[in-house]
């Protein structure tokens, strides 16, 4: 999909008010993108909103909506439909994140992370894709969806289980529904950043050995560390909606992670046990 010929073009932002997702919402704006963000919190959303069409001087509409409410998802349905045809681009960041070892984190927030970043993306594809998928049989012209992923999801970190299985599984359905809308001329991109400083990073919540004092400090440094700043990220998602890419690691440890595992998961598995041995698992274990 050709992100620089957008006229009269509709994105979907999830996450939308904050973060990444205001982010992408921005670098979409100054492409000419309608937009359309979708966050729970509406002081947010209409602060956000007002900022990019003061800046970009493009058509931006907000919505309340969480995404695990089904009558939310209905809501959201209704007012694309007022705005047009369907969503010509989907961005799905709308995501949380918490810590702790396996056996230490509760059953109910393996059942918070998946109901979330799981089930939410997915009511929301099966409120919007359906109309997508109509319009480019009637137009022809391209569409896409963007899953906002974690390299989380293939580094294997001790004490992100929960999150990272929720994340492995979205690269999962993104990789499967790529094949699925591929005839109707949809494009699917699974973004996998590095840590970024972002708000989310502020709320994360820890659980069992690793919700301590030592384990905060070591999680902020990371965050506060990372050579990714949400700028870079919302570049890199353009380039994977204009150049058709699939999985796409964002930020050098991303990346270097990405391709040393699939390389050598042997010594990328002793490298990161090195690499943890005084860092956040010695620290919460003590």
């Amino acid at each position: 999909m050709r992100v620089h010929k957008v006229k009269g073009k509709l994105a979907v932002i999830t996450g939308g008010s904050s973060g990444l997702g205001y982010a992408i919402a921005e670098a979409l704006a100054k492409q000419g993108f309608h937009l359309l963000l979708v966050a729970r919190n509406i002081t947010k959303l209409q602060a956000s909103a007002t900022q990019i069409r003061e800046q970009f001087k493009v058509n931006v509409t907000v919505i309340s909506v969480d995404v695990t409410q089904t009558e939310d998802i209905k809501r959201l349905n209704i007012e694309v439909k007022k705005l047009g045809p369907c969503a010509d681009l989907i961005v799905n960041s709308a995501g949380i994140v918490s810590a702790g070892f396996l056996d230490d984190t509760p059953l109910q927030e393996w059942e918070r992370l998946y109901h979330v970043n799981i089930l939410g993306l997915v009511s929301v594809l099966q409120g919007l894709l359906p109309d997508m998928k109509l319009q480019s049989k009637l137009d022809g012209e391209e569409r896409h969806i963007v899953n906002i992923s974690s390299a989380a999801a293939y580094t294997g970190l001790p004490g992100m289980s929960g999150y990272a299985a929720s994340k492995a599984a979205l690269i999962a359905l993104s990789e499967v529904l790529a094949h699925e809308v591929f005839a109707d001329n949809i494009g699917v991109s699974v973004i996998c950043p590095e840590f970024v400083n972002t708000p989310i990073g502020q709320s994360l919540q820890l659980f069992g050995r690793l919700n301590n004092t030592k384990s905060k400090q070591v999680i902020k440094k990371m965050f506060e560390r990372s050579t990714l700043n949400q700028r870079q990220l919302a570049l890199a998602t353009l380039q994977a909606i204009e150049k058709k890419k699939g999985l796409i690691p964002v930020g050098k440890q991303a990346t270097l992670s990405y391709h040393f595992k699939r390389l050598m998961p042997n010594i990328f598995f002793k490298y990161l046990e090195y690499k943890l041995n005084n860092g956040l698992v010695s620290k919460a274990s003590k």
